[in-house]
């Protein structure tokens, strides 16, 4: 434990100066970092992980390096992980980030993989519109999980869906359905969900 308490220390430490590093050397630090919020959880690395200075010098890494794919990558599940897992205040300026970076088709996966957890997803203009987009960007399989993972988010919250989502939502939901190799499991909640979806 130590060790990674002194490696994050460490990280953090250039990442507070990240303005001092070559963009090689801050696509190394941020790749290192990200890896801890994303691995177990620890209360000992949450001082740290849950820092909104942090948080900040992290979007503004993002936003100096618009064309750099795995930065971007490893700033948008940082970011997600450290506002989940340890608490980081998720603010306007963070989702703003997010969202910015939703039209990078290497980005978009971890975009919508943890952009639902900030609360600003339940306000945005644009939620139904990109929810219904996820399970097309690639990896498909993935995304159809983080798509029904939201789905089932905006029906514990009440959240009631337009009725073009609602039938996109069926639509993807009766297609896993046809799978032959479906587990039981999946079924009985594919169809409970179903039909939550269709009662709402």
């Amino acid at each position: 434990m130590a060790l990674q308490t002194d490696a994050l220390h460490s990280l953090k430490d250039k990442l507070l100066h990240w303005q001092q590093l070559t963009e090689p050397e801050l696509e190394t630090a941020v790749r290192e970092f990200e890896k801890i919020p994303r691995a177990e959880v620890s209360t000992f690395y949450t001082p740290v992980l849950s820092s909104n200075d942090l948080g900040a010098i992290l979007v503004a890494i993002g936003r100096q390096f618009p064309e750099n794919t795995k930065l971007q990558v490893n700033v948008v599940s940082a970011l997600g992980n450290m506002v989940l897992r340890y608490g980081l205040t998720p603010t306007d300026v963070m989702f703003d980030y997010l969202v910015a970076t939703i039209d990078n088709r290497k980005v978009n996966f971890y975009v919508a993989l943890h952009i639902h957890v900030f609360p600003q997803y339940q306000t945005w203009d644009r939620k139904w519109e990109y929810l219904m987009s996820v399970p097309d960007i690639a990896p498909r399989k993935k995304s159809f999980v983080v798509f029904y993972d939201t789905v089932k988010q905006q029906l514990e919250k009440h959240d009631i869906m337009p009725l073009e989502v609602k039938q996109v939502v069926i639509k993807k939901i009766q297609a896993q359905l046809a799978d032959e190799n479906l587990h039981p499991y999946l079924k009985d909640d594919y169809l409970a969900t179903l039909h939550a979806v269709v009662e709402q």
